[in-house]
């Protein structure tokens, strides 16, 4: 008798990858770690944590990829307080800083 195996649900995670969720505004976001993606660089996915994917704080797509020195994310606490403020950040980019910002057009 033969054993039946289960199917894989998705690809296997890559060595040293970390999966954690975040909450920026009372939204969560799934996020993926990968130290050292590139040599001396680090690779953050944010994640809509729903089927079909839906906005989230850093990105409209429910999608946001980031890479950072991991002098940068090895100097924080942890990857996630790391993550964590690398997602504010780009939420303070995406938001304009006054009135006048938000009339202002682009000119390219």
């Amino acid at each position: 008798m033969s054993k039946r195996r289960k199917p894989r649900k998705g690809p296997p995670a890559k060595s040293g990858c970390k999966t954690f969720r975040l909450a920026i505004e009372g939204q969560p976001m799934l996020v993926s770690y990968e130290p050292h993606w590139m040599r001396d660089v680090g690779h953050f996915e944010f994640r809509s944590p729903h089927n079909p994917p839906r906005r989230i704080p850093v990105s409209e797509t429910g999608y946001r990829s980031c890479y950072a020195p991991m002098e940068q994310i090895d100097a924080a606490p942890s990857p996630e307080d790391f993550a964590g403020e690398v997602a504010l950040v780009l939420l303070r980019r995406e938001k304009p800083h006054s009135r006048d910002d938000a009339a202002q057009l682009s000119l390219f």
